[in-house]
């Protein structure tokens, strides 16, 4: 049986890197987010960044494995 190995290389990326790395529209990004379809790191105040949990969107994959 094969099994499935990833690597995460960070484990937050900020939406600028995200939208690098998925070639998504930044507009796309944002209904997601809105919708919480992307999560997110709780802001700890309004004035930092967004930070996309990545180690979340890789468990969610794994789970909607065929």
């Amino acid at each position: 049986m094969a099994s499935l190995q990833i690597a995460v290389d960070t484990p937050f990326c900020t939406k600028k890197e995200f939208l690098r790395r998925t070639g998504w529209s930044s507009a796309s990004l944002e209904r997601a987010i809105k919708a919480g379809e992307i999560p997110i790191m709780p802001k700890k105040g309004a004035n930092n960044s967004v930070l996309i949990n990545m180690v979340k969107m890789f468990e969610s994959a794994v789970g909607q494995q065929v």
